[in-house]
């Protein structure tokens, strides 16, 4: 993840030890993963299924159709989950699947000229995102939720203390009430919440924040340390102090302030909204990300990186020294002075109330369409435009343009008023403010120019612009949408002992895995294609991987490539379906062995001591007869299995999922496994624990013989509730997992 540290003042602490009372844990806490009883009810699942209604202001043209994109956070810095396309009239529905973890997406609608809006909806089963109202739904410093707070896991809680409190290593303390008192953290993990004033001093460990604070001091010398302000935290931060030069600080509330003239060094992110009241300067070792929104009400001096990724504000002026790095991604306003002294990259806009100055020898590089708004402009150094469209420099005030300066690349300078003065030799075709179009977009509120006129263009002829269509000379295809996102994966992990108990490592075979679909017009389903990596195999068993598609019937299905299938014992109708099915179901493979390289021994990446093997990527793609309703082929309904060590009639699906017609029903409900097929009733042992689980997130799968329990703390409360607590165990929150049992 990120890493932080903050300068300001250096506050001495000093306090008295105390003894903490510690807690008795809850005698009905099972300690084992065999002692752990679950509700037979319970499906397993750290996911949840959407049904997403879009509603759109009629096309401006007759015939337009609008694309919709999906997205995991702020589209420029979020995943594409999914995408469609409106009916002419500015509907849509789509379906598709997110973490259960994740609170809201984020909802892109893009009209044909590149003009987007962009609109935030909280999660449930069934949401709407309506385009029809005439201000924006979504600000741009709203961000998603750190998915933590500070009452989890405490095994020790301290009220209203107005005495020193110290955390040692492997505790876990949580503050509450109204504390007057300053914290010592040594180790272990500290949330504090109420009302804190304080001070607090970090020689190791996390520090969660939720508090409301007005005056709260921190020092942080060990470069291990974390420290996170939650959601609900609500800070007035006096000084921020110590040694450390990469801690990690993690900011995700709406209401943190800094007081005075400000100092970062080391690693800063901000994923909600951070105000430094006066000057902002950004030591030779910070490195600044901003998710969300910062205002500097004073001037904001850069001698490192900045990476903006949402919203910047700056009252007086931003400084660019040096070596210093600077993407903007999104959106940057400067009141006063924008000065560029080195180098900084530009992908979004850029507003300047008053005056740009790029100094002699330095580089600010325009990329895709990026637009730098300014009053004034002095250029001295050099402004460059980079790949995809055409980048403007856009003046509204007075141009000076001195001798040493350069205008380069796909670029365009238009000074409204026509340029006041120029000593350049920079050619006459760089200058105009005709023949350019930049659409608005949530990142670039002013745009340039004039949109295309009708009529739209359409190669393919599938109703869908060229500029939105993803497949523009193919009109049986027009996009792609993607489980669980456009760039990331999720996993399935299995114990293949069946119907017996497991050791519950759930590392027997993991496989990662990514599902594209590729929609028409219509968003109806034309092709699957189905991407696995295999990451761990803690078994002697050779287990083959399959899949069955739950409501698509095998005659549906036109042809399927990209199989891997070397024992000869899998029969194939002529689409290379597997045989003696009405449902479809593929065999992805039978034996892992041709797509791994073992480097030692008959197990693959779960001993820590064994040098890390590789594999072999696979995609199986899956072309249909006639496009299908995606409601076909929704996650819910694809059902994915092992058969074990190469017994094709033992397979092991997940929770709650039926058996292919090729499985021997006869295992069902034998030893262990409690299955009632009457009842819906699958995989699942007596105290409800399964043989199979999905994770939504690549899974970091503990070791050989670790129990899934003994290394993810919060996987027994998880199950316990019914996946309504703690859904996101599997991640690196802090408090959820064993580092040193995870391979």
């Amino acid at each position: 993840m990120k890493q932080f540290s903050y300068f300001i003042l250096l506050s001495v602490l000093c306090g008295l030890q105390s003894c903490l009372p510690k807690v008795t844990p809850d005698p009905t806490t099972p300690t084992s993963i065999e002692d752990l009883r679950v509700s037979g009810s319970f499906d397993y699942r750290s996911t949840r299924d959407i049904q997403l209604n879009v509603k759109s202001t009629s096309a401006l043209i007759a015939g337009e159709k609008l694309r919709i994109n999906v997205y995991d956070n702020f589209p420029t810095i979020g995943s594409l989950i999914t995408t469609g396309f409106t009916t002419t009239d500015g509907s849509a529905k789509l379906e598709f699947r997110v973490p259960a973890s994740l609170e809201t997406i984020y909802v892109e609608k893009v009209r044909f000229t590149g003009a987007s809006t962009v609109t935030k909806v909280a999660v449930a089963s069934y949401v709407s995102a309506d385009f029809k109202q005439t201000t924006p739904s979504v600000s741009l410093r709203t961000q998603a939720g750190s998915g933590m707070n500070c009452s989890d896991n405490c095994k020790t809680t301290v009220t209203n203390s107005t005495k020193t409190i110290e955390v040692n290593a492997g505790e876990v303390v949580c503050v509450t009430g109204t504390t007057n008192a300053n914290i010592s953290v040594k180790g272990g993990i500290v949330s504090v919440a109420g009302t804190y004033n304080g001070s607090i001093t970090m020689n190791g460990g996390t520090l969660k924040f939720c508090a409301t604070s007005t005056d709260l001091s921190i020092s942080v010398n060990n470069d291990q340390c974390q420290v996170y302000f939650l959601e609900s935290a609500n800070v007035k931060l006096t000084s921020l102090s110590g040694n450390a030069k990469s801690a990690k600080f993690y900011n995700y509330s709406e209401a943190l302030t800094l007081l005075g003239n400000a100092s970062l060094g080391g690693y800063f992110e901000n994923n909600g909204s951070l105000v430094a009241e006066q000057n902002l300067n950004l030591n030779s070792n910070c490195q600044l990300v901003n998710n969300g929104q910062l205002r500097v009400k004073g001037t904001l001096n850069n001698s490192n990186s900045v990476i903006n990724n949402n919203y910047i504000l700056v009252d007086g002026k931003y400084q660019s020294n040096g070596s210093a790095v600077n993407f903007n991604y999104c959106r940057l306003e400067v009141v006063d002075e924008f000065t560029v002294n080195k180098n900084f990259k530009n992908f979004g806009f850029i507003k300047v109330r008053n005056q740009t100055r790029i100094d002699g020898g330095s580089n600010l590089i325009q990329y895709d369409g990026a637009l730098l708004s300014t009053k004034n402009m002095v250029l001295n150094g050099e402004i460059q435009g980079e790949a995809g469209a055409k980048s403007i420099v856009k003046v509204e005030g007075q141009s000076e343009i001195n001798g040493g300066a350069s205008l380069i690349g796909y670029l365009s300078y238009c000074d409204v008023n026509g340029i006041e003065k120029n000593n350049s030799k920079i050619p006459a075709s760089f200058f105009g403010c005709t023949g350019t179009y930049l659409p608005v977009s949530s990142c670039n509120p002013e745009g340039f120019g004039e949109a295309p006129k009708p009529p739209i263009k359409d190669r393919d002829g599938d109703t869908i612009a060229d500029e939105l269509d993803d497949y523009p000379d193919d009109k049986d295809r027009a996009t792609n949408t993607f489980y669980p996102s456009s760039n990331t994966y999720n996993s399935y992990a299995f114990e293949d002992l069946w119907p017996a108990a497991g050791d519950y490592d759930f590392n027997d075979l993991v496989v990662d895995f990514r599902v594209t679909k590729v929609l028409n017009a219509s968003n109806k389903v034309v092709d699957m294609k189905y991407k696995v990596v295999i990451r761990a195999i803690g078994a002697s068993y050779l287990n083959g991987f399959g899949i069955q598609l739950d409501d698509v019937f095998s005659s549906e299905v036109a042809k399927v490539s990209g199989l891997k299938l070397s024992k000869g014992t899998i029969n194939l109708t002529s689409a290379n379906l597997e045989a003696g099915h009405s449902k479809a179901v593929f065999i992805v493979y039978d034996d892992p062995t041709p797509l791994i390289n073992r480097t030692t021994g008959s197990f693959f990446n779960t001993i820590k001591a064994n040098p890390l093997g590789t594999s072999t990527p696979l995609e199986v793609v899956l072309n249909f007869k006639t496009p299908l309703e995606p409601s076909k082929v929704t996650q819910n309904k694809i059902n994915p299995f092992i058969f074990i060590n190469g017994d094709r009639k033992r397979e092991v699906h997940l929770s709650d999922f039926a058996p292919t017609a090729q499985a021997d029903a006869s295992l069902l409900g034998t030893l262990k496994d409690t299955s009632k097929p009457s009842e819906g009733r699958y995989y699942k042992s007596t105290n409800n624990l399964p043989w199979a689980l999905e994770v939504s997130n690549s899974f970091a799968y503990p070791v050989e013989k670790e129990s899934i329990m003994g290394v993810y703390l919060n996987f027994a409360s998880w199950a316990l509730s019914g996946g309504t607590s703690h859904t996101d165990w599997y991640t690196t929150n802090p408090g959820n997992r064993v580092n040193e049992k995870i391979y």
